[in-house]
């Protein structure tokens, strides 16, 4: 595949990567004037004239769904290479959700589309068609590449033991119970924790906004059991099966804020096997 601009758009894993020329020397083109929709998502707001004076009043407003367009053509070296072509583009706009990523100039970030309308390929010539598709992202966000954390329970163990005798040698291990992450987009990302057992009454703090999620004392996981928390869904999954949520005694949920992030992670008993596992994904509008 050989790249032929420094922005390019994969649909899907396994879908064509447009902009390029691939294994099969068909070359993928959209013009600048066939990407729409990548920029900052539209708003909610929809402000209400004030009678009779100046102004008006809106309440909160938030994104809308990010609707993207992208057409161009499709040149092969063959007639059945563009029929390959085209079954391969219809195939990779689908339905259900697929990783729609948009590299430019390096650095890459995706959504998850979906399509809406039709899937439009029409031949040119034998050997050229021009394509157009629309899809659509209920989530307006731009994701990064997922970064992933993990560390014990806080502990501070060995250290100086009086009496002594110089020289000595102190040695000891300290476990901060803390992750840092660093979120380099402008919106907050979604976040992922895994809470791997023995552990009981496990508590989250994230830093920045100093909300805990606090689980009940009498929530206890053994060697080999894990908690799965997704932050954004608001779920707690005992090893991704049976749900967890009524054992959260403080529902503070956070996110990936912009910048650097941290969790801490206790308990309410000491385990060296407990584990703590953040896994979040940067976001941008």
């Amino acid at each position: 595949m050989r790249n032929l601009s420094t922005t390019t758009i994969a649909l899907g894993l396994d879908g064509p990567v447009l902009n390029t020329v691939d294994e099969f020397g068909t070359f993928w083109r959209v013009p600048p004037r066939g990407f729409t929709g990548w920029g900052e998502p539209a708003s909610t707001l929809r402000p209400v004239q004030k009678p009779r004076q100046s102004g008006a009043w809106a309440g909160k407003s938030s994104n809308v769904a990010r609707t993207i367009g992208v057409s161009g053509t499709i040149t092969a070296l063959t007639p059945a290479l563009l029929n390959a072509a085209i079954e391969q583009l219809i195939t990779a706009v689908t339905n259900a959700a697929f990783r729609f990523t948009v590299t430019e100039s390096g650095a890459s970030r995706w959504v998850a589309a979906r399509r809406q309308g039709e899937t439009i390929a029409v031949k040119v010539t034998a050997l050229v068609a021009s394509f157009s598709i629309q899809v659509v992202s209920l989530d307006s966000r731009k994701f990064g590449e997922t970064l992933t954390g993990s560390t014990l329970l806080p502990v501070t163990a060995g250290g100086l033991t009086v009496p002594f005798t110089l020289p000595v040698s102190i040695a000891s291990t300290v476990v901060s119970g803390q992750i840092a992450l660093f979120n380099p987009g402008n919106e907050v990302g979604p976040v992922v924790l895994r809470i791997d057992g023995p552990v009981g009454g496990p508590q989250i703090t994230h830093s920045g906004t100093g909300r805990p999620l606090v689980f009940a004392s009498s929530l206890a996981l053994a060697a080999g059991e894990w908690l799965t928390v997704d932050m954004d869904k608001r779920t707690a999954m005992a090893n991704d099966q049976a749900s967890r949520s009524t054992y959260i005694t403080s529902r503070e949920w956070s996110g990936f804020d912009p910048g650097l992030n941290s969790w801490g992670f206790s308990a309410t008993g000491y385990d060296a096997g407990a584990k703590l596992t953040v896994m979040a994904t940067p976001a941008s509008k």
